[in-house]
């Protein structure tokens, strides 16, 4: 039998492995039950979801690509540190991605994109009634990455799909930080201010969905500048000691 066609000890074929091992690995990253900084062993994730070695390297690869592991020679992988140098990285990046991509989106986007993204919009709101924080996480990502997807510029969509995956990280110190201190005013905003931007994508308002992006991504630096602030304490409180952010 060709080796492509090889099928792996659950029965499918390595390439159809690489996707669920990838996408549990990654959300096993943004909620931080695999803490910035942990060593992955190959050999034990090859034992957990009972394949081969190639399907699970392959998708460590991928999360290497998108920035959550490091993967160094004789040294194995590792989960990506998430510092405060990164930190200002990321928010000076996504201000970037954030004013390009929704003003082409605003003149690009079709129906489709409109459909897929209230789609998502709704999803996280389902997830913040359910106190779901990771689900909420992974629902805004592919809101917000759906609005690049929607400017039509491929170069745009995977820089901005590399920025969202340590923004990830972000978001669960925040909306967990939200959730569990019922911050009502904040929740009720981040809806507001999602659909708020959906409505101006929509109506093709591009100065007006550029400054309201704005306005979204400020209530997400200003909720996270509050919390580093408050120190180690309130980290601990909302169980991201491990997450590598000081203070």
């Amino acid at each position: 039998m060709p080796s492509d066609a090889k099928r792996n000890q659950s029965g499918r074929t390595h390439g159809s492995s690489v996707g669920p091992i990838y996408e549990e690995l990654r959300r096993q990253i943004i909620s931080t039950e695999l803490a910035p900084g942990s060593d992955i062993d190959e050999k034990s994730l090859v034992k957990a979801f009972g394949v081969s070695r190639t399907p699970v390297r392959e998708a460590l690869i991928r999360l290497a690509s998108d920035g959550l592991i490091d993967m160094k020679p004789n040294r194995g992988a590792s989960v990506s540190v998430l510092d405060l140098n990164k930190l200002r990285a990321i928010f000076e990046a996504s201000d970037l991605m954030e004013r390009v991509t929704v003003r082409l989106a605003c003149l690009r986007r079709s129906d489709k994109d409109l459909e897929i993204m209230f789609e998502h919009l709704l999803a996280f709101e389902e997830a913040m009634a359910a106190k779901d924080v990771t689900e909420m996480v992974l629902a805004n990502s592919r809101l917000h990455l759906r609005l690049a997807e929607a400017a039509g510029n491929i170069y745009f969509a995977e820089s901005y799909r590399r920025v969202l995956a340590d923004h990830e990280r972000i978001a669960q110190l925040w909306y967990g930080h939200t959730i569990q201190f019922d911050e009502q005013e904040n929740n009720d905003l981040l809806k507001v201010q999602h659909r708020a931007i959906y409505q101006a994508v929509y109506d093709r308002k591009a100065d007006k969905a550029v400054e309201l992006a704005m306005d979204h991504a400020s209530l997400c630096k200003d909720g996270v500048r509050k919390i580093l602030s408050e120190g180690e304490e309130i980290l601990a409180e909302v169980d991201t000691e491990n997450l590598g952010l000081g203070t």
